[in-house]
Formats: C-alpha cells, sequence, structure tokens
C-alpha cells in the first residue's frame, strides 16, 4: 500500500470514533430543552392557578349562600300558600282564607262547612261565608258595630240567630262561596237551592202579597243559573252587595244579579239561622269564626 492510500485510510477509520463521541451529545441537547419546557409550562399553570383559586373559592362560596337563599324561599313560599288556604276536614276541598270584595279589598273567611245530602249522608258542597276585612277589623265597621253582633253568644241560638239576621238585613258585603265536591251542573245545584227557598217560604207563613213576592224572587233566581257542567273545585260566589242586590258568578264571570230582598235574605239566611241550617257545620264555623272575632 502506497503512502497516500495507508494515509486515507488511516482518516477513514478515525471518522467514526469522531462522530460517535458527538452523537450522544446530539442526543442530549433536545430531552434536556423538552423537559425544561414541560416544567415551564407546570411553573405557569401553577401560578395561574394559585392567581385564581381566590376568586373560584368566593364562587362557591356565594353559588352555596345562594342555594340556601333560594331553599329558604321555597319553603317560606309554600308555608304561605299552606296558611293562605283552610282544608275543609270532612271533603278535602281547599278554600282560600281572603278573596276580593267587590272594590278589590280582601274578603275574609269566616267558617265554612260541607253541605250533605241528610239521608245518603252523601256530600254535595262545601260552602264558605266571607265578609270584607276591613269591616272585620274595624271596631266602627258596620259589622262590628252592630249592637246584635256586639252581644253576640254562640251557643245561645237566640243571640246568635239575632246577630246573624241583622248582619244580612244591613248593608254589608258578604259572599256565600259554594264548591261542588263532585261533577255536577246548573240545573242540579239550581234545582236544590230552590227547594230550600220554597220550603222557607212555607216556614215563614207569608201573607198573599209576600208570598207572592217570594215566588217571583225564586223563578228570577232560577233563570240566573248555567245550564252546563259545572266541575267538582269549581266556585260559585252569591255575593251580596251593600246596595241591597245579590250577583252569582262563576270562574269570575258574573252570569246576573237580582234584587229580589225576600230572596237574599232567605238565602244568606238558610245556611246561618239555628235551626235546621242546609249546612249545619258551616253554620257553627261561622259562629264560631264570630265569636273569635269578638274576642280579639
Amino acid at each position: 500500500m502506497s503512502a497516500a492510500r495507508w494515509t486515507r485510510a488511516r482518516t477513514l477509520l478515525t471518522q467514526p470514533t469522531a462522530h460517535a463521541v458527538l452523537r450522544p451529545v446530539a442526543i442530549r441537547a433536545p430531552i434536556r430543552h423538552h423537559l425544561g419546557r414541560t416544567a415551564a409550562a407546570a411553573t405557569v399553570a401553577a401560578r395561574t392557578q394559585d392567581r385564581w383559586r381566590p376568586w373560584l373559592m368566593a364562587s362557591v362560596a356565594t353559588a352555596g349562600v345562594l342555594s340556601w337563599q333560594l331553599s329558604q324561599s321555597l319553603v317560606e313560599a309554600e308555608s304561605q300558600a299552606r296558611s293562605a288556604t283552610v282544608i275543609d276536614e270532612d271533603s278535602k276541598i281547599e278554600f282560600p282564607t281572603t278573596i276580593p270584595s267587590e272594590d278589590g279589598s280582601p274578603a275574609r273567611l269566616l267558617g265554612l262547612g260541607v253541605r250533605k245530602i241528610t239521608f245518603l249522608k252523601v256530600q254535595v258542597y262545601v260552602v264558605g261565608l266571607y265578609a270584607k276585612a276591613s269591616d272585620l277589623d274595624d271596631h266602627n265597621s258596620r259589622f262590628r258595630a252592630l249592637p246584635e253582633v256586639q252581644k253576640f253568644q254562640r251557643t245561645d241560638a237566640v243571640s246568635s240567630d239575632t246577630a246573624f239576621r241583622a248582619i244580612v238585613q244591613n248593608p254589608i258585603e258578604l259572599v256565600l262561596r259554594i264548591v261542588p265536591v263532585r261533577n255536577t251542573n246548573g240545573p242540579h245545584l239550581r234545582d236544590g237551592f230552590t227547594r230550600n227557598l220554597t220550603q222557607a217560604a212555607k216556614q215563614q207563613n207569608l201573607d198573599d202579597i209576600e208570598n207572592e213576592e217570594a215566588m217571583k224572587g225564586i223563578i228570577e233566581f232560577k233563570n240566573l243559573f248555567p245550564k252546563g257542567k259545572i266541575n267538582a273545585g269549581q266556585a260559585m260566589l252569591f255575593r251580596k252587595s251593600p246596595d241591597g242586590s245579590m250577583s252569582i258568578e262563576l270562574d269570575g264571570e258574573v252570569l246576573g244579579t237580582t234584587r229580589n230582598t225576600w230572596l237574599i235574605e232567605s238565602f244568606f239566611l238558610g245556611y246561618l239561622h239555628g235551626e235546621n241550617p242546609i249546612s249545619g257545620k258551616a253554620r257553627d264555623s261561622v259562629a264560631q269564626g264570630i265569636q273569635d272575632l269578638l274576642l280579639q
């Protein structure tokens, strides 16, 4: 081998050694660089979490407070809804403790009870009596100032009947709210009411003129009733106005009005007088309501 070829061969043999030394450095450099970037990213993330952690904790606390307040509001609303109604113990029908009066102010429930067909013991409807809250709360109102009311004694039939008659005969707004226990219709309810009124006319020993007036009132009353279906739970209102009229309402719609004095007084007193009231439970409940009112 010539000297030139020998020199070239030795150079080629020494080159791999040089590359073998450099190759690990080339590999390690990217690994160190990659790990460095990961650590840097982790550091930035940790700093970001530290920066937002107080806000996140405050948000969680605020959400907890709002959730508690919402649950409390729901509990209070449910409690108010329960206190705004009274449930008849026999039929389980709910009655509102207040309804709007003619001028929009509240009329308050004095008492309620179920009407039953005696010999069958079938529940027909629930009736409740309302009077304007202002009349009940004001000691100088037409209601509270009546001497008969001031002498009212629930357990004394004469005293209570006298007071009820004075309340009905004076210009005081009263509302009888009647709610059927089961599905019925206008003619069915009408016939029941008119039978009670006809019986009242017979018991009152009216003269010919008074009897004629009573019959006119009953006929007029019958013509005010709807002919269609009335569902269980639907409320009919019989509103006695201070102007001496009585209107009949169904679902907020006025069906008609009568001004027959005998009819209006007899219709209301049928539920309030002590002897054979249409609903004994309603009469007793109203009497208790007035007695409680006078003790306030």
